[in-house]
């Protein structure tokens, strides 16, 4: 048996699709699961046990491209049906995802057009399975695994990354935590793509001063150009009690959380991820709601605004004029209230590797 998973994006909702995978090798144990990607997002599906080989396919980059698009489809045709896959699973359930697993040539299992984002996709579809709507994402992508295929998903979620954890903690301290000799270090996850989500910056200078005030390192990992400077001007608020990191890949980013105290984020799929691995951590939700994309169960802590008008899940607040004004449900959120939560966190027990339930180990993990 023979799987292609399709899931293109973003790093939080792959995440949350990672008990589901572990479900499918459950029901079949002997299969080769392999999973078509963005390729950003193309280094974690690699970590997960259950994934034998990731296909990274650059759609989004080929938007102001998009004349070269028609090479690029029928090369990953080529590539795909090279492959004979027994089915393909589209579990993000929109019209450009079943278009590329239709590229496969396999028969193609998803959402009913009721549970698809995109109903247009379920048309593509030999078989589609209806999900309970308000459902936590974890669990509605566990149902469709569950009724497509008839399978046990009454374990506690495993999001396959056991090995993963192991292989960082047998890793020496990152170069990027040399010299704290102890200290007690907080990484900020403050970068996101949703301008609802940006936490005021404000906000997080204020935080920094008064983790500063309370001895605590402020660790600013950051992404891109303007994360990169933003971090930079945080620093200022914490002085020597602050450090900008330098770039780091996402593996190179989970070890340093993996060896910090905490963790603040905004909602993200780093900081879910962080959550996954045990890591204690606050996350902050404006928009969002933690009972639909919260990690249960782990050591991180929620914050939501408390507001009538939240979670919206728009990616702009509707009430704003500008989407330079901040949104009231991020101005709720004060620096002493996250404050207060990261002074009460546990120790950290991400650094053992038994607190994150992993899957079946493969020999060889394949980015092509």
């Amino acid at each position: 048996m023979k799987i292609l998973v399709v899931r293109l994006s973003s790093l939080g909702d792959i995440l949350h699709l990672f008990p589901a995978i572990s479900d499918l090798r459950r029901h079949f144990p002997d299969a080769q699961i392999h999973w078509l990607v963005e390729p950003a997002f193309a280094e974690m599906v690699g970590w997960h046990s259950a994934v034998s080989k990731v296909i990274p396919v650059p759609l989004r980059s080929h938007k102001k491209n998009w004349w070269r698009l028609p090479r690029l489809l029928r090369g990953l045709k080529q590539q795909l049906r090279a492959e004979h896959y027994d089915l393909v699973l589209d579990a993000q359930g929109l019209l450009k995802s079943a278009l590329l697993a239709r590229l496969a040539g396999a028969d193609i299992y998803g959402f009913h057009a009721d549970s698809a984002r995109e109903p247009l996709a379920a048309k593509f579809y030999l078989k589609t399975a209806s999900v309970a709507r308000g459902l936590h994402v974890i669990e509605k992508n566990r149902q469709l695994v569950a009724k497509l295929f008839t399978a046990d998903v009454s374990q506690a979620a495993d999001y396959g990354l056991t090995a993963f954890h192991q292989r960082q903690l047998a890793e020496n301290l990152p170069e990027a935590l040399a010299g704290l000799d102890g200290q007690r270090s907080i990484v900020l996850l403050h970068g996101t793509t949703w301008n609802s989500k940006y936490w005021p910056e404000s906000s997080w200078m204020e935080l920094v001063g008064l983790l500063a005030e309370q001895g605590c390192l402020c660790l600013l990992p950051w992404g891109n150009a303007q994360e990169h400077q933003r971090a930079q001007r945080l620093q200022l608020a914490g002085g020597a009690q602050a450090r900008v990191l330098p770039r780091l890949t996402l593996t190179e980013l989970m070890s340093v959380l993996l060896h910090a105290q905490a963790f603040v984020s905004v909602e993200s799929g780093i900081g879910h991820l962080a959550s996954v691995l045990d890591i204690p951590g606050i996350m902050l939700h404006g928009p969002t709601d933690p009972g639909y994309s919260g990690i249960p169960g782990k050591a991180c802590q929620h914050i939501s605004s408390g507001l009538d008008c939240s979670p919206c899940f728009k990616r702009d607040c509707p009430k704003l004029a500008s989407k330079l004004d901040i949104p009231p449900c991020q101005r709720e959120i004060s620096a002493q209230r996250v404050l207060q939560l990261c002074l009460q966190l546990p120790e950290n027990t991400g650094r053992d590797a038994n607190t994150v339930k992993g899957g079946t180990q493969t020999d060889k993990i394949d980015i092509v």
